[in-house]
Protein backbone atom coordinates (compact mmCIF):
# COMPACT_ATOMS: atom_id res chain seq x y z
CA UNK A 1 0.00 0.00 0.00
CA UNK A 2 1.35 3.32 -0.76
CA UNK A 3 1.71 6.20 1.87
CA UNK A 4 -0.65 8.70 1.94
CA UNK A 5 0.44 12.03 0.61
CA UNK A 6 0.75 14.68 3.02
CA UNK A 7 -1.19 17.32 3.07
CA UNK A 8 1.44 19.66 5.29
CA UNK A 9 4.61 18.86 6.90
CA UNK A 10 5.79 21.15 9.36
CA UNK A 11 9.39 20.42 10.85
CA UNK A 12 10.86 22.33 14.10
CA UNK A 13 8.57 25.18 13.55
CA UNK A 14 9.65 28.39 15.74
CA UNK A 15 7.95 31.54 16.36
CA UNK A 16 8.77 34.13 18.67
CA UNK A 17 7.03 37.53 20.46
CA UNK A 18 9.51 39.62 20.87
CA UNK A 19 11.59 38.00 23.79
CA UNK A 20 8.67 35.19 24.32
CA UNK A 21 8.74 31.63 22.26
CA UNK A 22 5.08 30.91 21.61
CA UNK A 23 5.96 27.93 19.24
CA UNK A 24 9.08 26.02 20.11
CA UNK A 25 10.27 23.68 17.25
CA UNK A 26 6.96 22.10 16.62
CA UNK A 27 6.38 19.18 14.76
CA UNK A 28 3.66 17.78 13.17
CA UNK A 29 2.25 15.97 9.75
CA UNK A 30 -1.03 15.85 8.49
CA UNK A 31 -2.06 13.27 5.40
CA UNK A 32 -4.46 13.79 2.48
CA UNK A 33 -8.19 13.13 4.00
CA UNK A 34 -7.08 13.05 7.55
CA UNK A 35 -8.55 14.54 10.38
CA UNK A 36 -6.74 16.20 13.37
CA UNK A 37 -8.27 17.77 16.43
CA UNK A 38 -5.66 20.26 17.70
CA UNK A 39 -6.35 20.99 21.74
CA UNK A 40 -5.21 23.12 24.68
CA UNK A 41 -5.18 25.26 27.54
CA UNK A 42 -5.64 29.49 26.20
CA UNK A 43 -2.33 30.84 25.09
CA UNK A 44 -0.46 27.19 24.40
CA UNK A 45 -0.14 28.28 20.98
CA UNK A 46 -2.52 27.26 18.75
CA UNK A 47 -3.95 30.01 17.08
CA UNK A 48 -0.33 31.46 16.31
CA UNK A 49 0.22 27.56 14.60
CA UNK A 50 -3.14 28.60 12.70
CA UNK A 51 -1.88 31.83 11.58
CA UNK A 52 1.09 30.42 10.95
CA UNK A 53 -0.26 27.54 8.45
CA UNK A 54 -2.72 30.33 6.88
CA UNK A 55 0.44 32.41 6.12
CA UNK A 56 -0.56 35.05 8.13
CA UNK A 57 2.07 35.17 10.45
CA UNK A 58 5.58 34.73 9.61
CA UNK A 59 7.86 31.99 11.16
CA UNK A 60 11.36 32.45 13.21
CA UNK A 61 12.54 29.07 12.28
CA UNK A 62 11.85 25.74 11.30
CA UNK A 63 9.68 24.82 8.14
CA UNK A 64 5.84 24.22 6.81
CA UNK A 65 5.69 21.84 3.45
CA UNK A 66 2.01 22.76 2.67
CA UNK A 67 0.16 25.16 0.75
CA UNK A 68 0.71 28.94 0.29
CA UNK A 69 -3.05 29.71 0.84
CA UNK A 70 -4.91 26.80 2.52
CA UNK A 71 -8.93 27.43 3.01
CA UNK A 72 -9.42 28.70 6.54
CA UNK A 73 -13.38 28.61 8.46
CA UNK A 74 -13.31 30.83 11.35
CA UNK A 75 -15.87 30.58 14.55
CA UNK A 76 -17.39 33.39 12.78
CA UNK A 77 -18.56 32.98 8.91
CA UNK A 78 -16.88 36.27 7.94
CA UNK A 79 -19.60 36.59 4.84
CA UNK A 80 -19.65 39.76 2.82
CA UNK A 81 -23.50 41.08 3.44
CA UNK A 82 -23.41 42.46 0.02
CA UNK A 83 -23.03 40.16 -2.10
CA UNK A 84 -25.36 37.02 -2.74
CA UNK A 85 -24.29 33.55 -1.30
CA UNK A 86 -23.10 32.26 -4.43
CA UNK A 87 -20.96 34.92 -4.69
CA UNK A 88 -19.81 34.74 -1.26
CA UNK A 89 -19.02 31.03 -2.26
CA UNK A 90 -16.79 32.08 -5.37
CA UNK A 91 -15.13 34.82 -4.05
CA UNK A 92 -10.87 33.97 -5.49
CA UNK A 93 -12.39 31.90 -8.31
CA UNK A 94 -12.15 32.12 -12.03
CA UNK A 95 -15.02 34.26 -13.42
CA UNK A 96 -16.22 31.14 -15.75
CA UNK A 97 -18.02 28.69 -14.98
CA UNK A 98 -17.49 30.48 -10.71
CA UNK A 99 -21.61 30.54 -10.69
CA UNK A 100 -22.09 26.73 -11.58
CA UNK A 101 -19.33 25.47 -9.41
CA UNK A 102 -20.40 27.79 -6.47
CA UNK A 103 -23.63 26.06 -6.86
CA UNK A 104 -22.22 22.38 -6.76
CA UNK A 105 -20.69 23.51 -4.07
CA UNK A 106 -23.94 25.11 -2.03
CA UNK A 107 -26.09 22.22 -2.96
CA UNK A 108 -23.36 19.70 -0.79
CA UNK A 109 -24.05 21.60 2.29
CA UNK A 110 -27.83 22.17 1.21
CA UNK A 111 -28.54 25.44 0.15
CA UNK A 112 -28.80 25.16 -3.51
CA UNK A 113 -31.57 26.41 -3.38
CA UNK A 114 -30.54 29.82 -1.63
CA UNK A 115 -28.19 30.29 -4.75
CA UNK A 116 -29.00 33.87 -5.02
CA UNK A 117 -29.99 34.85 -0.92
CA UNK A 118 -28.00 37.22 1.06
CA UNK A 119 -26.40 36.66 4.33
CA UNK A 120 -28.34 38.63 6.49
CA UNK A 121 -31.38 35.63 6.11
CA UNK A 122 -29.28 32.63 7.19
CA UNK A 123 -29.42 30.70 10.46
CA UNK A 124 -25.65 30.56 12.29
CA UNK A 125 -25.96 26.96 10.97
CA UNK A 126 -26.33 28.15 7.77
CA UNK A 127 -24.39 31.01 7.76
CA UNK A 128 -21.52 28.48 8.66
CA UNK A 129 -22.51 25.66 5.68
CA UNK A 130 -22.02 28.51 3.60
CA UNK A 131 -18.58 29.15 4.64
CA UNK A 132 -18.08 25.29 4.63
CA UNK A 133 -18.99 25.34 1.00
CA UNK A 134 -16.77 28.40 0.53
CA UNK A 135 -13.57 26.55 1.27
CA UNK A 136 -14.36 23.28 0.04
CA UNK A 137 -15.15 24.98 -3.97
CA UNK A 138 -11.18 25.30 -3.73
CA UNK A 139 -10.88 21.54 -3.76
CA UNK A 140 -8.22 22.31 -1.13
CA UNK A 141 -4.97 20.61 0.21
CA UNK A 142 -5.24 21.80 3.13
CA UNK A 143 -8.64 22.32 5.43
CA UNK A 144 -8.07 24.95 8.62
CA UNK A 145 -11.18 24.76 11.02
CA UNK A 146 -10.72 27.86 13.80
CA UNK A 147 -13.30 26.47 16.05
CA UNK A 148 -16.47 26.79 13.38
CA UNK A 149 -19.15 25.03 15.81
CA UNK A 150 -18.19 26.98 19.15
CA UNK A 151 -20.95 29.67 18.94
CA UNK A 152 -23.75 26.87 17.55
CA UNK A 153 -26.81 25.23 19.39
CA UNK A 154 -25.96 22.00 20.46
CA UNK A 155 -28.46 20.12 17.66
CA UNK A 156 -26.98 22.50 14.99
CA UNK A 157 -23.54 21.35 16.03
CA UNK A 158 -24.50 17.62 15.71
CA UNK A 159 -26.02 18.17 11.97
CA UNK A 160 -22.13 20.14 11.32
CA UNK A 161 -20.20 17.50 12.79
CA UNK A 162 -21.98 15.13 10.19
CA UNK A 163 -21.77 17.42 7.60
CA UNK A 164 -18.04 17.89 7.91
CA UNK A 165 -17.33 14.43 7.77
CA UNK A 166 -19.48 13.93 5.05
CA UNK A 167 -17.71 16.49 3.26
CA UNK A 168 -14.00 15.53 4.47
CA UNK A 169 -14.55 11.97 2.79
CA UNK A 170 -15.62 13.25 -0.23
CA UNK A 171 -12.99 16.35 -1.00
CA UNK A 172 -10.07 14.33 0.89
CA UNK A 173 -7.96 17.61 2.26
CA UNK A 174 -5.65 16.77 5.56
CA UNK A 175 -8.08 18.86 8.12
CA UNK A 176 -6.61 20.44 11.28
CA UNK A 177 -9.74 21.39 13.79
CA UNK A 178 -8.43 23.42 16.63
CA UNK A 179 -11.01 23.06 19.43
CA UNK A 180 -11.68 23.67 22.88
CA UNK A 181 -14.09 20.75 23.07
CA UNK A 182 -12.75 16.97 23.85
CA UNK A 183 -16.15 15.28 22.82
CA UNK A 184 -15.91 17.72 19.39
CA UNK A 185 -12.86 16.26 18.91
CA UNK A 186 -13.26 12.38 19.91
CA UNK A 187 -16.39 12.84 17.41
CA UNK A 188 -14.54 13.68 14.31
CA UNK A 189 -10.87 13.43 14.31
CA UNK A 190 -8.73 10.62 13.59
CA UNK A 191 -5.70 12.25 15.84
CA UNK A 192 -6.17 14.37 18.97
CA UNK A 193 -3.17 16.31 19.49
CA UNK A 194 -2.68 18.15 22.69
CA UNK A 195 -0.29 21.32 22.90
CA UNK A 196 1.61 22.61 25.45
CA UNK A 197 4.25 24.84 25.70
CA UNK A 198 4.20 25.46 22.33
CA UNK A 199 4.57 21.89 21.11
CA UNK A 200 3.21 19.14 20.51
CA UNK A 201 2.48 17.46 24.38
CA UNK A 202 0.78 14.63 23.53
CA UNK A 203 -1.10 12.20 20.37
CA UNK A 204 -4.10 9.91 20.40
CA UNK A 205 -5.03 7.85 18.07
CA UNK A 206 -9.18 7.91 17.84
CA UNK A 207 -10.70 4.58 17.20
CA UNK A 208 -14.08 4.05 14.68
CA UNK A 209 -16.06 3.23 17.56
CA UNK A 210 -15.44 6.38 19.72
CA UNK A 211 -16.26 8.66 16.58
CA UNK A 212 -19.55 6.58 16.23
CA UNK A 213 -20.39 6.31 19.97
CA UNK A 214 -20.20 8.77 22.73
CA UNK A 215 -20.74 6.46 25.15
CA UNK A 216 -18.30 3.49 23.88
CA UNK A 217 -15.49 2.92 26.66
CA UNK A 218 -12.92 4.06 23.54
CA UNK A 219 -14.55 7.02 23.57
CA UNK A 220 -14.92 7.39 27.41
CA UNK A 221 -11.09 6.15 28.06
CA UNK A 222 -9.55 8.87 25.33
CA UNK A 223 -11.94 11.71 27.11
CA UNK A 224 -10.51 10.54 30.34
CA UNK A 225 -7.21 11.20 28.99
CA UNK A 226 -7.26 14.04 27.09
CA UNK A 227 -9.25 15.62 30.09
CA UNK A 228 -6.28 14.44 31.75
CA UNK A 229 -3.52 16.11 29.58
CA UNK A 230 -5.67 19.30 29.71
CA UNK A 231 -5.67 19.42 33.17
CA UNK A 232 -9.48 19.30 33.99
CA UNK A 233 -9.89 15.70 34.75
CA UNK A 234 -13.01 14.19 37.05
CA UNK A 235 -12.61 14.18 40.43
CA UNK A 236 -13.43 10.66 42.38
CA UNK A 237 -16.84 10.48 44.21
CA UNK A 238 -14.56 8.20 46.71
Amino acid sequence: MSAVEPAVVVRNLRRNYGQRTVIDRLNLQIGRGEFVALLGESGCGKTTLLRALCGLDAIDGGSIDGPRLPAVVFQEPRLLPWETLWRNVSLGLPDAGAKARAQLALGEVGLADRLEDWPRNLSGGQAQRVALARALVQEPRLLLLDEPFAALDALTRIKMHRLIKRLVERHQPGVLLVTHDVDEAIALADRALIMRNGAIAAEYRVSHEANAQRGHRDATALREALLAELGAAAESDA
